[in-house]
Parts: structure tokens; sequence; C-alpha cells
């Protein structure tokens, strides 16, 4: 017997970057990709979980949320209703938590739903008086390290499986070993921080001279050595394991993937894949599943895989033992069918002109454009406000609702919209049209 859900009525928090409070302090690190995108962004992305409220949800976030954004979402058909924004020094957690005398009042007997185990969340759900069931931190922290999942996948004799390595001299070997280019793994990394491709002699002797300083100074080796697949498709397979150890599944997505960063997610079509390519994934989700509660885990859980051109199915390149972006993908694709359309979640990173309030601007003309997502006509909708307040450069983050086939249209409309209000993307999909140097907007 399946286990009662909890109250429908949840509070819904970040943030979304907790892998670097899962990984083990005395882990050495690869080097960081550099990248324009900085923290900031990364915090306001807690605002995507916006797409995942129903009624009497009540939404909690690191930054305050513009009228225009809770408006443009609630106008699409999701009821944000955030609670009021806790000030004060600390994460948006620590900072809720020094507030809870205050919100108390509004949320209590509610269901607290966060992005991922973190261990104030005991603390924080009996500040607020509210229900909350979750696997240990220990747990997650276990089962969302690549090397958990990578031991999984080699239990099961499954394809992909990577090298674990934990000394300089066996990752040598087992670089020399994986062929022309070699992924480098650490066992926390995410959207593609903490995986770096080896493409010469030079560029391994530099990653290496860079984990044997740290060796040196006592830190503990800790990766994984994989060949770099030629891609057919990059998908994720996504389920919720019941506390009674039921499974559900919700879907399967294909991700867009430039190197290794997420650029979106949308349904995967049936006829992009073969009868038994979609039968080993589902096989193997539902094997990854029983070992997840076996070890402990309850919840959403994201596994990302890919099929090779060659048709070779890697069911399991990692687990995501928590709420992740495909589980928001997934609340947009529920929310479209309802309406007979079809939705893709879009990540295009930017560049934003200097003394302009990009988002309302943005907003407002899509809406003036009739592209702005009003349930039944196709538009686009910003799930993430404060990713284009926070500095030079910036994130979109949209739902695309569009008829089948009109993803494209519909969303090269939308960017040409936001160029005129000085969002610039950085996406090489996407450019903005030169202006005239007389040009007034200029």
């Amino acid at each position: 017997m399946r286990a009662v859900e909890p109250p429908k009525s949840s509070v819904h928090l970040g943030p979304v970057g907790v892998e670097d409070s899962w990984r083990p302090s005395d882990l050495a690190t690869l080097p960081r990709v550099g990248s324009a995108h900085g923290t900031a962004i990364a915090q306001a992305l807690d605002e995507v979980l916006s797409a995942l409220s129903e009624e009497g949800d009540r939404l909690i976030t690191a930054f305050e949320l513009p009228p225009e954004f809770v408006e443009a979402m609630r106008t699409a058909g999701f009821p944000v209703n955030p609670l009021p924004h806790p000030e004060g020094v600390g994460d948006v957690v620590a900072r809720t938590l020094a507030q809870a005398g205050v919100l108390r009042p509004q949320v209590a007997g509610m269901t607290l739903r966060p992005y991922a185990a973190r261990p104030e969340y005991e603390d924080l759900a009996s500040a607020l008086d509210l229900a909350y069931t979750a696997p240990t931190v220990e747990c997650a922290k276990r089962v969302n390290s690549k090397t958990w999942s990578n031991d999984v996948v080699l239990a099961h004799g499954w394809n992909g499986a990577a090298w674990p390595v934990t000394s300089l001299a066996g990752l040598e070997r087992r670089v020399a070993q994986a062929g022309p280019v070699v992924l480098l793994k650490d066992p926390y990394g995410v959207s593609g921080q903490g995986t770096l491709a080896i493409r010469s002699e030079s560029a391994y002797r530099s990653v290496a001279r860079h984990l044997a300083r740290q060796v040196d100074r006592g830190k503990r080796l800790e990766l994984l050595v994989q060949p770099l697949f030629d891609k057919r498709r990059d998908i994720s397979s996504h389920w919720h394991i019941f506390p009674d150890g039921s499974v559900r599944s919700a879907g399967l997505l294909e991700n867009d993937v430039e190197g290794f960063r997420y650029r979106g997610s949308s349904p995967a079509a049936p006829e992009s894949f073969r009868q038994e390519e979609i039968e080993h994934i589902d096989t193997a989700g539902r094997t990854l599943c029983k070992e997840l509660f076996a070890a402990g885990y309850f919840g959403p859980v994201d596994i990302d895989g890919l099929v090779a051109t060659d048709g070779t199915v890697v069911p399991c390149l990692e687990v995501n033992a928590r709420v992740s972006m495909g589980t928001v993908a997934l609340a947009l694709t529920r929310h479209a069918a309802r309406v007979g359309l079809h939705a893709t979640l879009e990540f295009i990173n930017t560049r934003l002109d200097a003394g302009v309030r990009p988002f309302p601007s943005f907003v407002n003309r899509l809406d003036d454009a009739g592209l702005l997502y009003r349930r039944q006509r196709p538009g686009v909708v910003p799930i993430a406000a404060n990713t284009l307040t926070r500095g030079e450069r910036g994130r979109l983050v949209l739902g695309v609702f569009h008829p089948p086939g009109d993803a494209a249209r519909v969303l090269r409309e939308a960017m040409g919209i936001a160029c005129a209000c000085g969002i610039h993307p950085e996406d090489q999909r996407y450019s903005c049209p030169a202006r005239p140097a007389d040009d007034p907007e200029r």
C-alpha cells in the first residue's frame, strides 16, 4: 500500500546549489572552469521553484521577487504566493530561521518541500511548525556522489561506467587508457562545474600538477575517469520514491547540453528512440530507485544518461537525488498539457546593458507583443527574475509554451524582444541585430 501523500499546501524553499555543502572538505578539487555568471545568479535560481506552486502553496526565495514576476506567473496559471522576504545576514535558510516568529503564523501546518536535503531543515520545520519528512543528510550526501552511482553502474554491468581513482598514479594510468579525449569528474560537481575534458598531454600535466599540490598539503584524491561519448541524445529519467519504497515514473526528458553546460529540457519524443532503448532506460531507472531506497533515500530522483550515436545506451551518468531543473521542466510540461500545448525549459546566458531594468521591460514588451504566456495562448514566461538583476551578466530562464513543433519560432521572437530590452544572448544560437549608431535606444 502506498504511503499517504503529505498535505497539498507546501512551502517551497532553496537554495538550489547544495552540492558544495555535501562535498567533503578534505577532497582535492579540479581546476574551476571560468564563468562570467557568478554566485548571485546561482542564488536567484531558487525562483524556478515558483513553477512547482499549486494553489495554497507559499514560496521563499533568496531575493525579493519583483511584482511583475509574480503577476506574470499568476497570469500564466502558476499561483505564486511569496512569503515576506527574509532580510538579514546569511543564506536564505539562515535568514528564514531568524524570522521564524514572523513567518510561522502564515505557514503553520503546511509541508516543507525544499530543493534538497540540508541539516538546517529539521530546525526550520520545527521553528515554522511545518511537516517535514526526508532522508538523512548523510544519506543524501552519499547517494548524490557520482562515486556512489558509478558503483551501482559497475555492479549491474551497465554501459558507461567510469574508473574511480584515489591516487595520482592511478589517475595517470586510467587517463592513458581512456583514449584521445578523457573526462575527469569531481564526485560532487554539478552543471558542468567539476567536469574537465582532457584533450592533450599538456592539459593533463597541468591538471596533475594542480592536484599534486593539494595532495601534498594533505588533501584526498577522489575522481572519476571516463571516456568522452559521441552523443546522439542527452537524457534524464525522473522518478519519485515514496517512503514505503514504492516508485513512480515521472517522465523522460531530452536535455540540451552544450559541452557540459545545461541549457534546458523538453519532453523526450518517443520517435527519437528505439523501443529497446526506452526499455533499457526504464529498467535501469527502476533498479537505481531500488538501490536508492535500500541506501535510505526517498523523494524525487533525476537520473542523467545518454544515448550514443551508435545506439549504446548509457542509462546513468549521475544521480541527482533531489528536486532538479528536470523536475521544473516536467511541471511546465504538465501545465502545458492541460491546455493542449507543449513546453520546454530554456537557460540562456546573457550580457545586460548598463543602467537598464531589463526584467520589467522584458515582461511588458512580451505582453504588448502577445508573447507573454497566458495559459491557452502560446508564448513564454520568465520563471526567474533576479537572474537578470545581479550585475552586468545574467541568465534568462524561460518556460516556452507552444504548439507541437513551434518552439523555435516562439523562442526566436521572444529573444528578439529580449534584445530590444538590453538583454543580449551570449549563446551562439541567438544574436541581436546591430543597431544604427544614431539609434536613440542605443
